[in-house]
């Protein structure tokens, strides 16, 4: 994605997302500088007019809410990153563009963020402790509240 194709983030994001991760392309912890965050804000970018306040991740993921957890796959051990890479980041494509997330959406990509802190430093011996862009997310993402 092009820096000038990037779409301009809903004001709440904006506000309370403020960290450079929340822009950062290269990053693969970052939401948008993984393969999975960066693909779905691209497929979104150009749509964004779809997506309002009561657009949820099953939206984003083009799949039922009943599949949302188990998007690629069961959310355990290594091959559950790529799920919980999916659900943190069409949270994050949500976000950014529309400035809301339903509180059952916020829970499951908190739970996408935590296996994520507490798996890495199982599956990757150069991951010693909770990488810093993930705890920052989760904090970020835990005091999130919609715009009344």
């Amino acid at each position: 994605m092009t820096e000038a194709r990037r779409p301009e983030p809903a004001p709440g994001f904006a506000e309370h997302f403020t960290d450079p991760l929340y822009e950062d392309r290269g990053n693969e912890l970052a939401p948008f500088g993984s393969d999975e965050g960066s693909d779905l804000l691209a497929s979104w970018r150009d749509r964004s007019g779809e997506l309002g306040p009561a657009s949820t991740l099953a939206t984003v993921l083009d799949c039922e809410p009943s599949q949302v957890a188990a998007y690629a796959g069961e959310m355990s051990g290594v091959d559950g990153i790529e799920t919980a890479m999916f659900i943190a980041s069409a949270a994050f494509v949500l976000l950014r563009l529309t400035g809301h997330l339903s509180d059952g959406d916020r829970r499951l990509a908190l739970e996408a963020l935590d296996f994520q802190i507490r798996i890495l430093p199982e599956i990757n011996s150069a991951v010693t402790e909770a990488p810093e862009v993930l705890l920052r997310q989760r904090d970020d993402l835990a005091s999130w509240r919609n715009p009344v």
